[in-house]
This record gives C-alpha cells, structure tokens and sequence, in this order.
C-alpha cells in the first residue's frame, strides 16, 4: 500500500525586540508538504525562494529528515517531497526553521506515524542553533523558551485575540550568522536587566492587547541597535513604522530584515505604509498577519 505524509508547518517572528534567543511567534503564513517514498531523494520547491533552493537531498528539507533519522536511530528513507513555500527566505521569518521541524516531521511520521512535538522541537533546535523560531514553528502561538543545562524548555505564553503583526519585507535578504556574529556577546549587567524588564512589558502587552506596553518591543539594547546598524534599509522601515498611527510597537523580526508593527483590534494601516515607503523609495512589500495558534499538523494519507 503506498503512502503519502503532508506537514503544514507556521512561519515565525522571534525576538520580539528585547527577548533575544527568547520569544518566538508564529504567524499565519505556512509551508505546506507533501513527500511520498521514492528511490532517490527530489526535493521541489514553489512559491518563494524556489529558484534559491537545492532540489535534491542538499535540500534543508531533506538533510533534517535525514538527521532526525540518524539521532533516532531510524532508517532513512529517500522522499520525493514537494513543498509549497509563502514564507519569505533569509528575512527573519523562520524560514529555516520551519524547513528543518518540515524534514524531521516527515521523518517521525514516516517512521513512528505520528508527531511527537517534544522530541521534534528538542531535535529541530539542536539542528537550528537557536530555539525560538523552532518552538513557535512546533507548538504554535507565542513561545517563551529557557535554557535548562544542554536543553531547552518551550513555555506557552498568553495572546490576546486582538494581536496581529504587520511585516514590512525588504527585498535583501541577510543569513542569520552573518547577522549573529556583531551582536556582543557581553552586555553590562544594567543592560541586560533593562531588557529583561522591557521583555516582561512586551509579554504583558501581548497578553492584553496593551499598546502602551507593546512599545517596550522598541526598547531592545541586546540585539536590534547592532543588526540595524548594518541594515540601513531595515532601520529606516523601522522609524517609518514608528511614525505610523495605528502600529502599536516596532521590532526587528530575528535578525531581519524584515521590520515587524504590532496591529491591535481592526486597524489595518497597511496602505498608508505602503505610501510612506514609496515616498520614501523603499522598495518592500507589506502584509497584515496573523498569530498561528496550532504549530506543526501533519498526518499519513495511506492508498
């Protein structure tokens, strides 16, 4: 009997201003897959990125399924795989971490038929290097994740049902260690408690629909001052969104250089943004998005 595996895995923003390596949310664009056993491995890409990405097992898709299996021990089986992909790539939307938690889900349903988020979030972020995106693109809505020894631990965070995010996407795109490596690895003791205080004013807004606390995403001194710094493009979207009624906060979306704005209840200020960047001759796009609630959904379709 043959079998096909279909994954739909969320976007994610992460960071969130001060919550560096901390907070992850996911969002409402998704990757969709479907893989059926094959001979070989063949990986085929629509929508963004597609002319960017490998087609075969050089594929993110492919080598984290294949990880995932020599971790645990399971055969790896070659997968024709074809992906559907809105996510925008090396722009601080969780590209890759929604393909490595795509290649390890197709890995556990094709060998446990079914989803264990523990061990796929546990896996994913080893192979990722960093847990946020990871942890939004797995469990769905907003992420606070703590190191625990060697391991990390994803907490859910509360959402009001008002929050939406606006993205402004910048054509250039920035790999994630590029843009790691000019973050200081030490801060002053002062600077980080500031952030940490602004990271709970940030949670709190979230939690409910505060536009006042959701301006503490803005206060970030651990990150965004270094990764704006070398994207002039993104800082100028960044003081644009500022000056912007109707966004509630502004923050880097990871290391960019897509610039997020938190939107609360109906305003939608997507087309005076969009006139703001043309008289400024920005070239990027903008899209009102939407909290995922539900993370990773995959299953086996047998016959």
């Amino acid at each position: 009997m043959s079998i096909r595996i279909r994954t739909s895995v969320p976007a994610s923003t992460a960071n969130l201003g001060p919550g560096y390596d901390v907070l992850g949310l996911a969002l409402s664009l998704r990757l969709k897959t479907t893989a059926a056993p094959d001979g070989e491995w063949s990986v085929v890409i629509s929508g963004e990125g597609a002319h960017l990405l490998d087609n075969c097992g050089e594929n993110l898709i492919a080598r984290a399924c294949q990880q995932a299996c020599e971790w645990n021990g399971w055969e790896a089986r070659p997968l024709y795989v074809k992906s559907d992909n809105p996510i925008p790539i090396a722009r601080g939307l969780g590209s890759s971490a929604a393909a490595i938690v795509t290649g390890m889900a197709l890995a556990q349903l094709a060998n446990l038929a079914r989803l264990d988020k523990d061990a796929l979030f546990r896996d994913a972020a080893a192979m990722e290097g960093h847990p946020d995106n990871v942890a939004a693109a797995v469990y769905g809505g907003l992420q606070e994740v703590m190191q625990n020894g060697d391991s990390y631990q994803a907490h859910s965070r509360q959402l009001d049902g008002s929050v939406r995010v606006l993205l402004v996407i910048p054509g250039s795109m920035k790999s994630t260690a590029s843009l790691r490596e000019i973050v200081p690895q030490e801060l002053p003791a002062e600077v980080l408690a500031a952030n940490d205080k602004a990271l709970r004013q940030v949670l709190a807004g979230l939690a409910q629909g505060n536009a006042a606390l959701l301006r503490y995403s803005e206060a970030d001194k651990r990150h965004q001052p270094y990764r704006l710094a070398v994207q002039p493009e993104s800082q100028a979207i960044f003081g644009l969104l500022q000056e912007i009624p109707g966004v509630a906060g502004v923050f880097l979306s990871g290391a960019g250089t897509v610039v997020g704005g938190w939107i609360l209840d109906e305003a939608d200020c997507t087309s005076q943004v969009e006139q703001a960047l043309r008289e400024r001759s920005i070239s990027a796009s903008v899209q009102l998005v939407t909290p995922d609630l539900k993370g990773i959904e995959g299953e086996i379709i047998e016959g």
